[in-house]
C-alpha cells in the first residue's frame, strides 16, 4: 500500500503494508471482542426468558373472572369452556398471539418465544376450598374494622359456648321423658293391682301441695309433639311469604365430581374461621334481606339458611335453620328459667303431681327439668318470630324479660310477637353465624361456592359456570429461542434449528 506526497514539485510514494501476523493478530482481536459481545448477549438471554415468562403468567392472571370480583371480591381465572368443560388451553393460545404479534427481529437480545405450556395449576375447590376460603377471609378483612370484627368474634364465641350445652339438654329432656314414661307405667301397675284387690285406685298425684286442677298444665306432651312436627308454619306467622326458590341438588359441590386441581394446598389457607363467616354475613342474604355485598339475583334468597342446611329449597332451609334456632334458644331460656325460682317451684309442683305418687324423687326431680325446658321450648318460639320479624333477643335474658304466660302453657302461642329491639340482643343474622360456627370449615367451604355458583349461573352467557373449574394459581413452562448475532460458535443452553435455545418455568398466583 502506498501514498503519493509532493516534495520540491515532485511527486514521491511512500510505501506501506500491513503483516500477515497483524492481520491474524486483529482477527483474534476482533474474534475476542465479538465472542465477550456474543457471551454478554447469551448470559442476558437467560435471565430475561423467565422475566418475559413471568410478565406473561402476570398478564394472562388479568384476564380475571368479573362478576366473581364484582360481586364477591374473588379473583380467579376461569378455565370452563362453552361445552362445559375445564381446558386451559385458551391461555395457552391467547400466550402464543400475543407473541406472534411482537417484533422479536429487533432489539440487543432478538428473542422469540417459541412454546407455552401450562404444566400445574390450582382450583378454587382444592383442598376443600382452601384457596376460595383464603381469599374471601383476604376480601373481608379490607371490607371491616378490626374492631368491628373483633366485638362480633366475642359475641359468637359467647353463643358457641351456649350451643356445646345443647347435648346435655337433649340427655336432661330424654330422661324427663323416661321418667314420665316409668310413672305412666308405675300408674297402672298400681291401679290393676287395687282392681285386684278390690280396692278404689289411687289418684295420681301426693297428698300434699295444691289440687292439680289449680296447676298449670304439664306441657311436656305438648312440647315434644311441637319438636316431632314441621314446626316452620307455627315459628312463621305468615307462611306466604316464604320464597318458593330451589335449585338442583345434583348440582352441589359436595356430592358431584370436581374437577381438581395439581398444586399442593396454598399457604395462609387456615386464616380462620371467624373471617370466614364474617364474609358470609357481608355477602350472603337471609330471611331478613340481603347483605351488604353479593349478586343482585338469587337463584336462593335464604343463602345463609341453606349453608346451615344444605336443602334444595328455601322452605327446606328455613325450617332446618330454624329448629336449630329453636335448640339454641331454648338452651338460652332453660339458663334463664334456672334462676327463676318462682318457676321452679311452680314445676316442681307440677312434677309432684304428675308422679309424685310414685314416691321416687329422681323421677320427680327429672320431670321437673323437663317441665321447665318445655317452658324454655315455648318461650324459643316467641324468640324466634321476634328474630324473624327483624328484632333482637339477648344469649341470656334476665327473668324480667321472660314474655310466654307459662299458666297456659302452649296457648302462649297464640299471642303474636311484636318485633323488638333488646339491649344486649342478638339479631337473627348474628344467631345464623352462630349457627354456621357449628359446622366444619369444608361443608361452609362448599355450600358457600353453591351459593355463588348458582347465583352467576343466572348471568347471560355463564349458564355453565363452575366454581371447581376457577384457576387461582398456574404454573407454565416457555422455550425460548435467539439466532446467533455476532459469532455462530458461541454455544449457550440447548439448540433449536440453529438457533439458542432457553427453557423457562415460573409460576403466578392470585394469593
Amino acid at each position: 500500500m502506498g501514498r503519493r506526497e509532493m516534495h520540491g514539485g515532485r511527486r514521491m510514494e511512500k510505501e506501506g503494508n500491513i503483516t500477515v501476523f497483524l492481520a491474524l493478530v486483529l482477527t483474534l482481536v476482533l474474534s475476542f471482542l465479538f465472542s465477550l459481545l456474543e457471551a454478554a448477549r447469551v448470559q442476558g438471554l437467560r435471565p430475561l426468558s423467565e422475566r418475559d415468562l413471568q410478565l406473561r403468567l402476570g398478564s394472562a392472571l388479568g384476564a380475571y373472572n368479573v362478576p366473581l370480583w364484582q360481586d364477591y371480591r374473588l379473583l380467579f381465572l376461569d378455565g370452563g369452556e362453552e361445552s362445559g368443560t375445564f381446558s386451559l388451553a385458551w391461555l395457552e393460545g391467547a400466550a402464543m398471539e400475543e407473541a406472534a404479534l411482537e417484533k422479536a427481529g429487533e432489539g440487543f437480545f432478538r428473542m422469540a418465544l417459541r412454546n407455552f405450556e401450562i404444566t400445574e395449576y390450582g382450583l378454587a375447590a382444592d383442598h376443600d376450598g382452601a384457596a376460595f376460603r383464603a381469599q374471601a377471609c383476604r376480601a373481608i378483612k379490607e371490607q371491616l374494622a378490626s374492631g368491628a370484627a373483633k366485638a362480633l368474634r366475642e359475641k359468637l364465641s359467647e353463643g358457641k359456648s351456649l350451643a356445646d350445652g345443647e347435648a346435655a339438654m337433649k340427655s336432661q329432656w330424654d330422661a324427663a321423658q323416661d321418667a314420665t314414661k316409668k310413672a305412666e307405667e308405675a300408674a297402672k301397675e298400681e291401679a290393676a293391682k287395687a282392681k285386684e284387690d278390690g280396692e278404689p285406685a289411687q289418684p295420681e298425684g301426693g297428698k300434699e301441695g295444691k289440687d292439680p286442677k289449680e296447676l298449670p298444665p304439664n306441657p311436656m306432651e305438648e312440647v315434644d309433639l311441637l319438636k316431632r312436627s314441621s314446626i316452620l308454619y307455627t315459628v312463621v306467622e305468615d307462611p306466604s311469604g316464604i320464597s318458593g326458590k330451589s335449585i338442583p341438588l345434583q348440582e352441589k359441590m359436595a356430592s358431584r365430581k370436581r374437577e381438581a386441581g395439581t398444586m399442593e394446598e396454598p399457604e395462609g389457607s387456615a386464616l380462620g374461621k371467624w373471617w370466614f363467616l364474617q364474609y358470609l354475613d357481608y355477602y350472603f342474604s337471609c330471611h331478613t334481606g340481603a347483605g351488604q355485598g353479593g349478586s343482585a339475583g338469587h337463584a336462593l334468597d335464604y343463602e345463609l339458611e341453606y349453608c346451615i342446611g344444605g336443602k334444595a329449597s328455601d322452605r327446606e332451609n328455613l325450617e332446618k335453620t330454624v329448629k336449630e334456632l329453636l335448640l339454641l334458644r331454648e338452651a338460652g331460656n332453660f339458663a334463664t328459667i334456672m334462676q327463676d325460682t318462682g318457676k321452679q317451684a311452680v314445676a316442681l309442683e307440677i312434677a309432684a303431681a304428675a308422679v309424685g305418687f310414685t314416691g321416687i324423687a329422681p323421677l320427680v326431680q327429672a320431670v321437673k327439668i323437663g317441665i321447665l325446658m318445655a317452658w324454655s321450648y315455648i318461650e324459643s318460639i316467641q324468640d324466634v318470630r321476634i328474630l324473624l320479624k327483624g328484632g333482637s333477643v339477648p344469649l341470656i335474658k334476665k327473668p324480667s324479660e321472660w314474655k310466654s304466660d307459662i299458666s297456659v302453657g302452649t296457648r302462649a302461642l297464640e299471642k303474636k310477637a311484636e318485633k323488638e329491639e333488646a339491649e344486649r340482643g342478638f339479631s337473627y343474622r348474628e344467631y345464623l353465624l352462630i349457627l354456621l360456627l357449628l359446622k366444619s370449615e369444608k361443608t361452609l367451604a362448599y355450600r358457600a361456592m353453591d351459593v355463588i355458583e348458582q347465583n352467576i349461573r343466572l348471568l347471560p352467557g355463564k349458564e355453565k359456570f363452575r366454581m371447581d373449574f376457577q384457576a387461582y394459581k398456574i404454573r407454565a413452562a416457555g422455550l425460548y429461542t435467539a439466532q446467533p448475532m455476532f459469532l455462530s460458535f458461541v454455544s449457550a443452553g440447548h439448540k433449536v434449528d440453529g438457533a439458542y435455545g432457553f427453557a423457562a418455568e415460573r409460576e403466578a398466583s392470585y394469593l
